[in-house]
């Protein structure tokens, strides 16, 4: 103000862009479709297999949104179309007749994290968020389990997610953003 410098909030702006970007990160980390993409693109494809780049079904698992804000409730939607179970943690639990239309429960972090086929987050980034996934959060998870980030680079720290990717301890991983973005 003091500067005569407008500012503003645009808050549904990106909802829909974003809750879209996430299943779009999350259909194609549990399909494998980044990896064939790349394969064709570098033709190193050779045939067809029945077991080849199988991946996991994403219908009837279990999707932990970390943020049940606009985009987290946005993104529970969309889960509703592949039958999902949703868990959800949130800085306030969420009105019950919302969780209710949501089909979506409250759990504890460490919950979410254990009980989850699928993490997303949806955090703003701060310095309670700073690394809200390190390796003790990653260590919770199924090895199955599929890490989905579309909300801000910082939230995971990339060193430990390399890492549990790298030994196994974690399926995959959907990155729209980077800790050095």
């Amino acid at each position: 103000t003091g500067r005569r410098v407008v500012v503003t909030n645009t808050p549904d702006v990106l909802t829909d862009a974003t809750a879209d970007i996430t299943m779009l990160l999350l259909l194609g980390a549990a399909r494998r479709a980044y990896e064939g993409e790349r394969m064709v693109r570098e033709a190193t494809w050779s045939s067809w297999a029945p077991t080849g780049m199988l991946g996991t079904h994403v219908t009837g698992k279990r999707l932990g949104i970390f943020g049940m804000g606009r985009i987290g409730q946005a993104i529970a939607r969309r889960a509703a179309g592949f039958e999902m179970k949703v868990l959800y943690h949130n800085r306030n639990r969420i009105d019950p007749g919302i969780e209710q239309r949501l089909n979506a429960s409250y759990a504890s972090r460490e919950d979410l994290l254990r009980q989850s086929d699928f993490v997303v987050l949806q955090v703003p980034y701060s310095p309670q968020t700073h690394h809200l996934i390190g390796a003790a959060e990653l260590a919770l998870m199924k090895p199955t389990a599929v890490l989905i980030n579309s909300t801000r680079g910082g939230v995971v720290d990339d060193a430990a997610l390399i890492e549990a990717l790298g030994q196994g301890t974690l399926r995959a991983a959907g990155l729209h953003v980077f800790e050095n973005e």
